[in-house]
């Protein structure tokens, strides 16, 4: 039996049941904030159903820096109880979701004396909010190490450098974790499910909602309702509250992502200071692909659709080319996209001022709002917002999700079974990898998949995810669309140039035999997902260059 979402059809014959009988808590959002209520929730014993109006992640869950870490950067702000917070909730997670939230050193060059005091002040500080509990203590090396572990590193350029320690992640998968194990413990939840209207009045509350898909509606009853909604609160409080004042300042980041060739990099990411603009740019290497970012900028737009604007690319281009003496230029970038982060208006200012805290309110009785905070302290985020709707329905129990594991327990023995058996399918290694890394415990279900298909080759030439994970998506994640599992479910949108449908990509094949499309059906979702990407990235997708073609760094 596959241990995923269950059927999307039986999530939304149940929450129209709810008509008889009123679930005890209905999220609205199904990002990182909305799963993690749906767990803490489901975990208590509470009746719980969950509707994302796009898909799961769609939002600014799936286009974060892939971080769980303390926020270095929040020491200029004075958050230093965020801080704590955050660096208690990374260990935690590490522990919790061991095959998904992965250390990783920090490289912060230093070219000067002074920045050099600077940065070691901070970082003792760093360490001394984390109690000295961090994953290792900070150290400074010489320049020769600091090459060693971040080869694009001009020779001779640096004085030495920090070396201090965070984690990385896959952030959609974190979404799906908690999902899962929300549907275990009880949890209806449901994608495509758009709310079209919000009331309280009669008691119980009420949310008329339309399944996308099918164009159908109905009407979800709940004793308790929260709106984990992200970017889109404000729009959401205007349903069930008219007129009242917009809560929040959204602020864009954009990534770019470029093949490890092109910035050459180890297993260690850079955190690059941009003193003409008070930031930091991130380089991680992420999923064998190298992330750079991220822009801090207000963000007036569509909250739907935010773009990679030419402004943005050159910034991080330039910020990447001045730190490693590359000549990299549009041509290069694998992938691109861009995020809202919903920052709590506050005082005036730059959004980069904006304080990362979340913030609790109250939208109409019976119904909350919940909005803000960063993707490394969601846990804490849900587990208060469930503290105070408990208490409202007398219901037992305190949170339990700092035991709840996220995925798998034990990584080695866990990696060990799934390479004999990918290796008695003929998978090869890195897909192997890929599956324990993006899956957990339920690679073997995957596995199991790929053996009755016959799918282990590679969904996208030149990438690790295997074709049975397309339909895997479909059956077990509620992959509805194409977009869902290129996007979302596997990450190729983001780190292949032609977005997972270049020459031999199986994926359109895959999904289309999954949910028995037409060939008409088959076209509309491609064009869809092309215009999707293209859309965000700014760029009409591309194929790779050739090696004579690509252009290295400025001494080539």
């Amino acid at each position: 039996m596959k241990q995923g979402l269950g059927s999307r059809a039986e999530a939304l014959d149940r929450l129209a049941a709810t008509v008889n009988q009123p679930l005890d808590l209905l999220v609205v959002g199904g990002g990182i904030t909305g799963a993690g209520i749906a767990l803490d929730a489901a975990s208590r014993g509470l009746a719980v159903g969950l509707v994302e109006r796009l898909d799961f992640a769609s939002g600014t869950s799936s286009k974060s820096s892939k971080l769980v870490h303390g926020g270095l950067r929040y020491l200029e702000q004075r958050e230093f109880a965020l801080m704590r917070e955050a660096a208690t909730e990374r260990d935690l997670l590490r522990r919790l979701a061991p095959h998904l939230v992965e250390p990783i050193p920090f490289v912060l060059p230093v070219s000067q004396r002074v920045t050099r005091a600077k940065f070691g002040v901070g970082l003792w500080a760093y360490d001394a909010l984390a109690s000295f509990r961090n994953l290792k203590i900070h150290k400074h090396v010489e320049p020769e190490e600091a090459e060693r572990l971040v080869p694009a590193l001009p020779k001779g350029r640096v004085r030495g450098a920090y070396v201090f320690y965070d984690c990385k992640t896959d952030d959609v998968r974190l979404v799906m974790e908690n999902l899962v194990q929300a549907r275990r413990y009880g949890a209806t939840v449901v994608n495509y499910a758009v709310v079209r209207g919000l009331d309280s009045t009669g008691g119980n509350c009420v949310a008329g909602i339309e399944d996308s898909v099918t164009g159908e509606t109905f009407e979800i009853h709940a004793k308790r309702i929260v709106s984990a909604t992200g970017v889109w609160a404000d729009r959401v409080e205007e349903m069930a509250r008219p007129g009242a004042e917009p809560r929040l300042r959204p602020s864009k980041g954009i990534h770019l992502v470029f093949s490890r060739d092109a910035v050459p990099i180890a297993d260690a990411a850079a955190f690059i200071p941009d003193t003409d603009r008070k930031r930091f740019v991130f380089v991680i290497p992420w999923l064998d692909n190298v992330l750079v970012g991220t822009t801090d900028t207000p963000h007036e737009g569509s909250l739907d659709h935010p773009v990679v604007e030419p402004a943005d690319r050159a910034y991080c281009l330039d910020a990447l080319n001045a730190a490693f003496d590359l000549a990299l230029d549009e041509d290069d970038i694998n992938g691109a996209y861009a995020g809202l982060r919903p920052l709590v208006a506050g005082r005036r200012g730059s959004t980069a001022d904006l304080s990362r805290k979340h913030s609790v309110y109250e939208i109409a009785p019976g119904i909350l709002g919940i909005t803000g905070g960063k993707l490394t302290t969601y846990r804490r985020m849900a587990a208060g917002v469930v503290d105070r709707i408990a208490d409202e329905l007398d219901a037992p129990g305190r949170s339990r999700t700092r035991w709840i594991r996220l995925g798998s327990r034990k990584v080695g023995p866990l990696r060990a079974a799934v390479t004999r058996r990918g290796h008695r399918l003929g998978i090869p290694g890195a897909s192997i990898e890929s599956l324990v890394r993006t899956y957990g415990d339920r690679a073997l279900e995957v596995l199991d998949v790929a053996s009755e298909t016959g799918l282990t080759e590679p969904l996208a030439d030149g990438h690790a995810p295997i074709a049975a994970e397309g339909v895997y998506a479909s059956s077990a994640e509620m992959a509805v669309h194409l977009n869902d599992l290129l996007a979302r479910r596997t990450r190729l949108a983001l780190i292949d140039r032609m977005a997972g449908l270049g020459p031999g990509s199986k994926a359109l094949d895959v999904m289309g035999d999954a949910h028995g499309w037409s060939v008409a059906e088959r076209e509309r979702q491609r064009a869809a997902h092309r215009a999707d990407v293209e859309l965000e990235r700014a760029l009409p997708l591309a194929a790779p260059r050739s090696t004579g073609e690509e252009r290295r760094s400025g001494t080539a």
